[in-house]
């Protein structure tokens, strides 16, 4: 009896020790809680074409509340935000499956992100504010040399303004090219001072689609032709070697198409049959060639060019029969004529010394120039767009009376709002946008200096604008963006 009890009790041991084994190897882990959240998040300017000139993102997200602001005049009504997440996780804004990069929304009000994986969820609060609106403000002055005349341009590779000067000389021969930038910090000579060969008049600085510098100018040969150099292996030289025109010119303007073939658009001031006529020239695969402006007649004081989508757009200041302004397009190897010697009443002259252009993303061009009301009126400034998709033309606001009308410039910047800097009673320069809102010209910015001259106007391709002028022969540089972004 004892004997079979002691055989029961081992084996009623072995059998606890067996389940005891078993149970152990069954048991599973506790499942945990899947792991979700959004680690970056974001404005994409390649997402949002039109709406957005940089990128705004957030990367290492460690709050549920997102908050970013965008520049002032972004209209928030429709876009599309870039996100990154944790692995496997779905994104909502309300029942809507969000896609990074493609899927718009409203955020005008805060948005409500949903992120999920499994039965864990978390709620992301996007609000997007806005930036301060842009101001004026002294970015730098140039006091290394004396200048008499200048060109303001972005370069396309980088968004820093360079300037084309004339060099303010004793002597008139020794008045030459230069061209400088700056950084932000400190202002750089491009290749050699005094770079031309003759004395220099009336210059046109244009990039390339890398970035290479090309200038246009008159200057001082025998006949006083016009030029084209640019700088390439560490110095200036001629496009094709010598001055272009090879006759006598008067102005000049200079465009560059993204293939690197280069219009040259100068005034004929030979005393001929064709004195004051416009002519142009391309340089391509080495050589110069002429280029029939086709539904060009007449006579021309100024000229002006740009390029926009590779399409090149020409502005003439019509002389003669009280003036008028002609405008041209060159596209795909043909020319049309957008406005045929335009003035606003035949009775009406337009001032013979100053014509600006301009042209937007969708080929909308603006034109500033100065006309009077008829004979003994006063000029005032008017600035004209051409609707591209309407094929008309219409003036913007009301015109700016100034006594000052020799010196103004135009530009549009990325959001297709114009904007005049132009001199008043006493040739101080004031910055005039254009407000959509009441169809009207905005509140006047006027900058602390008097007696300037040279104005130029340009918006860079991340959206800040520049203006420079001179004043007792030195330049000042200034800048036009949200306080935000200093």
């Amino acid at each position: 009896m004892k004997k079979t009890l002691k055989h029961f009790f081992a084996l009623t041991a072995i059998f606890s020790l067996a389940v005891s084994c078993s149970s152990d190897d069954d048991a599973t882990d506790p499942v945990l809680p899947a792991e979700v959240g959004m680690t970056s998040f974001g404005f994409y300017a390649n997402d949002n074409s039109g709406v957005l000139l940089s990128d705004y993102v957030i990367e290492n997200i460690t709050s549920t509340e997102i908050s970013i602001s965008l520049p002032n005049e972004t209209d928030l009504s429709s876009l599309v935000a870039s996100f990154t997440t944790t692995e496997g996780d779905v994104v909502k804004v309300g029942s809507i499956v969000q896609v990074s990069g493609t899927t718009a929304n409203d955020f005008s009000a805060a948005v409500e992100y949903l992120v999920t994986e499994g039965t864990t969820n978390k709620i992301y609060t996007v609000s997007v504010g806005k930036m301060a609106s842009s101001v004026w403000s002294l970015f730098s002055s140039y006091t290394e040399d004396d200048i008499s005349d200048i060109s303001l341009r972005i370069n396309p590779s980088n968004s820093l303004p360079y300037i084309a000067y004339i060099s303010q000389r004793e002597s008139p021969d020794d008045r030459k090219m230069n061209l400088i930038n700056y950084d932000g910090t400190t202002w750089s000579r491009i290749g050699a001072k005094d770079f031309s060969n003759f004395r220099a008049r009336s210059v046109d600085l244009e990039f390339n689609s890398t970035g290479t510098p090309y200038v246009s100018f008159m200057e001082d040969t025998d006949i006083k032709e016009a030029s084209v150099m640019a700088y390439e292996s560490g110095s200036w030289d001629y496009v094709g070697g010598v001055p272009y025109t090879g006759t006598k010119a008067g102005d000049n303007t200079l465009a560059i198409t993204s293939d690197n073939t280069i219009y040259g658009f100068y005034v004929h001031d030979e005393r001929d049959d064709d004195r004051r006529s416009v002519f142009s020239k391309t340089f391509s695969g080495g050589a110069w060639s002429d280029l029939t402006i086709t539904g060009r007649t007449g006579a021309a004081r100024v000229v002006k060019s740009k390029v926009v989508n590779d399409v090149v757009y020409l502005a003439a200041l019509d002389f003669g029969n009280l003036q008028s302004v002609s405008v041209y397009k060159y596209e795909n190897g043909a020319w049309t004529t957008l406005a045929d010697k335009m003035k606003e009443n035949e009775e009406n002259t337009i001032y013979s010394y100053d014509l600006e252009l301009d042209v937007d993303q969708d080929g909308n061009v603006y034109l500033a120039y100065a006309e009077n009301n008829g004979p003994s009126t006063d000029y005032q400034i008017r600035v004209k767009k051409y609707d591209a998709e309407a094929a008309t033309w219409s003036t913007l606001g009301d015109l700016v009376v100034t006594s000052q009308v020799r010196d103004f410039a135009l530009a549009v910047n990325k959001f297709k709002v114009p904007m005049l800097l132009y001199q008043n009673d006493t040739k101080t320069p004031v910055f005039l946008p254009f407000d959509n809102d009441v169809n009207n010209w905005g509140t006047p910015v006027t900058f602390a200096a008097s007696d300037a001259s040279s104005l130029k106007l340009e918006v860079a391709p991340n959206g800040i604008s520049y203006a420079s002028f001179l004043v007792s022969n030195q330049l000042s540089l200034h800048k036009f963006d949200s306080p935000d972004n200093q």
